[in-house]
């Protein structure tokens, strides 16, 4: 597994969100089907905000897998993902994991995966993408807010 960490411009808002993400990976994100879950961080938190914000909420609340075309309606409705992780779920592989993508903390994005297309095009998609041996935890040195 590849873990990318996508960072904006140092001092400012993320310049990004989900709905860039989903469109990187298009067409395969809207096939997918996703689970939409709350982020680890000592404590169990997604926060999204503006109306899509509140759709994306009620996914991770309910706990059903959802299908790519309404996580990306909700997406494009969202202002911003503070806390969140979507993990997706190709048709021809529904029990293996695709791409896992985490919002942490407004801070940055992560994305980990096994697909080296999904690789090549967050790393040509976007900036700043640094690689990491594991994903992000509440208590490693990179963790959120530091």
């Amino acid at each position: 597994m590849t873990t990318l960490r996508i960072y904006g411009p140092p001092g400012e808002a993320l310049p990004f969100d989900l709905r860039d993400f989903l469109q990187v990976l298009a067409p395969h994100s809207l096939s997918a089907s996703w689970r939409v879950l709350a982020v680890g961080a000592g404590y169990r938190w997604f926060d999204a905000t503006g109306p899509g914000g509140d759709i994306l909420d009620q996914m991770a609340q309910a706990g059903e897998p959802v299908d790519g075309g309404a996580l990306h309606a909700a997406a494009q409705d969202t202002l911003q993902v503070i806390w969140g992780e979507f993990s997706g779920f190709l048709p021809s592989a529904p029990h293996r994991t695709w791409v896992t993508i985490r919002a942490i903390d407004s801070t940055f994005y992560e994305v980990t995966t096994d697909d080296a297309a999904v690789v090549e095009r967050i790393e040509t998609g976007f900036d700043d993408v640094r690689r990491f041996d594991a994903i992000w935890a509440a208590d490693d040195g990179a963790s959120a807010g530091a």
